[in-house]
């Protein structure tokens, strides 16, 4: 058993039995987090393909469109401003004046163009890498502070997916840097223009950070030194929060009520994602005569699920009432108060309508579902969720096949022709994202990765609509325009059933207040990356 583990549960059996110890509590100057996961562990922008790489890779590179802090959703980043050319396939960045990368070059245009082509280039396994390939052009330089991006086609969504508010494909790296030392040499030793600078990654236990000592954009770091810390077990972490060895741990929600006990604060992160459920394959011709297809059957299904008793019960309360499928209340292009009205409604607890639907349908007596409990990585929680809509579809006469699947066996299942998954429902999840289409696509659209309505060679109706509800949105230039064809595209996936949210999920944290002062997470971003140069010390901003 690792010594960290060992140290931590012996610390945990001296609490409980109250006998007082000496606290190995971390260097006041050292800001430490403990994390669940380190994903690939690769100092490389263009090296990992999981979301852990924004807690690892953000303090150290800056993003080309960065965040609204205080809202969610895009903000400046490198680039204090960018526009969309008139005929819509190119769009222009006007970089920051003065910014520097660690070893004293200037951020440049050229640094931008390098990165961008870098990050399409072959070696590349970037998680949107495919993404940028398709989307991009050629990339100009204006002059120092300007890049123009030409793109293969109108891409109202391309500025936000260089934004780390979705993947790190815009990461600013330094051209003439990466050029001397090579790849190699520049993943031993990274170099960025973050707010803090790499010091050493030792792989499977830490990473560590020193503070630059100047002004940065994204806020000046108030601890001299950052360290991430992997620690996959979370009683470990909240013991190591508990006696002052970490200032901050991830937790799950079924941990708030223990942490808020050992007197830590809690930070809830709103916006962060979504469990779904989903139903698959219906279009084929060996699900035609399935129940679920239906719609009268489908809704019932969602009217039967008592969210509230979810968020309260399975959640902690660490939750809330969703909006419709991959939408959220920073969600751009569409209108959000309209969509808050309808999930209010049409996701209400209503078991004796549900009941009615399913006896119009003609399965009053209930039916047969095979559902597949599974969990994407990071969110354990989903398979609470998931059984606890089992037992509300039990309640109304559904007869529940319960499957439940690890990750890494499901997620192939979902890929390509998806025959084991053909007629039946899973658990899934949306993650926050600033605009809801992209994730529209990857559901829906017929050439999309889960195409739930349809493909290419059977696209029925439905999918038909879905296409070109999609292919309207990306078109459309001008914005009130698009929001409208948005909200069609989120009204017809809404009344369709076939992807229904069960609750918006929030990031929690436990954080020992007499190590760390009070702070804001930034909405939908769950990983700490970009918020732990705006950490205060206690004394700075105490907790109210």
């Amino acid at each position: 058993m690792p010594t960290r583990t060992l140290l931590s549960l012996a610390l945990g059996v001296l609490l409980v039995a109250g006998v007082p110890f000496a606290s190995s509590a971390a260097d006041k100057d050292t800001l430490v987090i403990a994390l669940d996961t380190l994903g690939a562990q690769v100092m490389d922008p263009i090296m990992d393909t999981r979301a852990p790489h924004a807690h690892y890779h953000a303090p150290v590179w800056d993003s080309l469109v960065g965040f609204d802090l205080e809202n969610g959703g895009i903000g400046p980043g490198v680039a204090e401003r960018w526009e969309q050319a008139a005929d819509g396939k190119s769009w222009t960045f006007y970089l920051r004046k003065g910014l520097r990368f660690h070893n004293g070059d200037p951020v440049t245009a050229q640094d931008v163009k390098f990165s961008l082509e870098r990050v399409m280039s072959p070696e590349s396994i970037s998680s949107g890498a495919a993404a940028l390939r398709r989307a991009v052009d050629r990339i100009e330089v204006v002059d120092d502070l300007t890049v123009r991006v030409y793109t293969k086609g109108v891409i109202p969504q391309f500025a936000a997916s260089l934004s780390r508010a979705v993947f790190m494909e815009g990461s600013v790296m330094p051209k003439k840097y990466i050029e001397t030392v090579g790849a190699k040499g520049f993943r031993d030793k990274p170099v960025g223009s973050g707010p803090w600078k790499f010091v050493r990654s030792v792989p499977g236990d830490r990473i560590e950070y020193e503070a630059v000592t100047y002004p940065h954009w994204r806020g000046t770091p108030q601890f001299k030194r950052l360290t991430l810390l992997l620690v996959p077990e979370q009683s470990t972490r909240l013991a190591m929060v508990r006696t002052g060895e970490a200032a901050i741990a991830s937790i799950g929600p079924e941990a708030v009520k223990e942490a808020r006990a050992g007197g830590m604060k809690i930070v809830s992160v709103p916006g962060t994602m979504q469990a779904v459920y989903q139903f698959w394959g219906l279009y084929r011709p060996e699900a035609k005569s399935s129940p679920l297809n239906d719609v009268r059957v489908r809704e019932a299904l969602s009217l039967a699920i008592d969210r509230q008793q979810i968020i309260d019960h399975v959640m902690g309360k660490e939750a809330r009432w969703p909006m419709p499928f991959a939408s959220f209340k920073y969600s751009s292009d569409m209108t959000v108060p309209r969509w808050e009205d309808w999930s209010r409604t049409a996701l209400r607890y209503d078991p004796a309508r549900a009941k009615q639907l399913l006896a119009e349908a003609g399965h009053g007596g209930g039916f047969k579902l095979t559902f597949w409990n599974t969990a994407l990585p990071g969110t354990p929680f989903m398979i609470q969720i998931g059984e606890a809509v089992a037992g509300f579809w039990e309640k109304i006469g559904i007869k529940v096949d319960m499957k439940p699947a690890e990750w890494g066996a499901f997620d192939p299942m979902a890929r390509g022709e998806q025959k084991g998954l053909v007629g039946t429902a899973s658990m899934y999840r949306t993650a926050g994202r600033p605009e809801p289409i992209p994730r529209y696509a990857t559901s829906f659209v017929s050439k999309g990765v889960q195409h739930l309505y349809g493909d290419p060679q059977n696209c029925p109706q439905l999918c038909q609509d879905a296409d070109k509800a999609y292919e309207a949105i990306v078109a459309e230039r001008d914005d009130a325009k698009r929001t409208a064809a948005t909200n069609r595209m989120i009204e017809l996936v809404a009344k369709s059933w076939i992807a229904v949210p069960i609750v918006e999920g929030l990031g929690t944290w436990a954080v020992n207040p007499k190590s760390v002062g009070h702070f804001k997470p930034i909405p939908g971003r769950h990983e700490f990356g970009d918020v732990a140069e705006r950490m205060p010390k206690p004394e700075a901003r105490p907790w109210p």
